[in-house]
């Protein structure tokens, strides 16, 4: 046999043994017909939803808290305010009478006692006095209170008032050594309220 005959039979034996591949037929549908659907899990879905809801749910009790907290110390920002600022005018009228004696003690040559521009001023001196013994001083809030009640019932009685003993009392007839006694007096009630503020301040500053 020759050798083109031998190729021939060869070639057609792989070929027989060769498996063919059978292409499958396409499916084919109708117009309009729906296309099936793989069923997805929705319960995967739901619990994102009920993430993000609680999520939602702590932020706005974590904004309301603050809310809260900014109204509380504003409400405490404004008492202290308050206290402050009639502290400040008790200050200022302590300090309009000290110098008001010192105009006098230092006079020079010195006033006679019964000098009318002397009198005067020691007259003006009682009507002042009387207006601050009458200025009530609004307690601190509660909590900046309970750091300072001591030196509170110190300088004020029950109602807000300036404690007496702490503005002297003086009379047209009172000696120049009285009056110098008294600005003594009313320069330490006026640094006692100035400290007080200051520590009623820092009550609420560093609670």
């Amino acid at each position: 046999m020759d050798a083109l005959k031998v190729s021939t039979i060869n070639l057609a034996n792989n070929a027989y043994k060769q498996q063919i591949a059978t292409p499958v037929p396409a499916i084919s549908r109708t117009k309009g017909e729906a296309v099936p659907q793989v069923p997805t899990d929705t319960r995967a879905a739901s619990d994102t939803v009920q993430v993000r809801s609680s999520v939602s749910l702590k932020n706005l009790d974590t904004v309301r808290a603050i809310e809260q907290m900014y109204a509380s110390l504003n409400q405490l920002a404004k008492g202290v305010r308050e206290t402050n600022e009639s502290i400040n005018a008790a200050v200022d009228q302590v300090d309009t009478m000290r110098n008001g004696i010192q105009g006098v003690v230092k006079n020079y040559p010195p006033f006679p006692i019964d000098s009318k521009e002397r009198n005067d001023r020691l007259m003006e001196y009682t009507s002042l006095r009387k207006e601050l013994l009458s200025l009530m001083v609004p307690t601190p809030p509660v909590a900046p209170y309970e750091k300072v009640k001591l030196m509170w019932s110190s300088l004020f009685d029950s109602n807000g008032k300036i404690q007496q003993s702490l503005v002297p009392e003086l009379s047209k007839g009172s000696s120049d050594a009285q009056l110098t006694t008294a600005s003594q007096t009313l320069e330490k009630t006026s640094s006692q309220l100035s400290e007080f503020s200051n520590k009623v301040t820092q009550a609420l500053v560093q609670p």
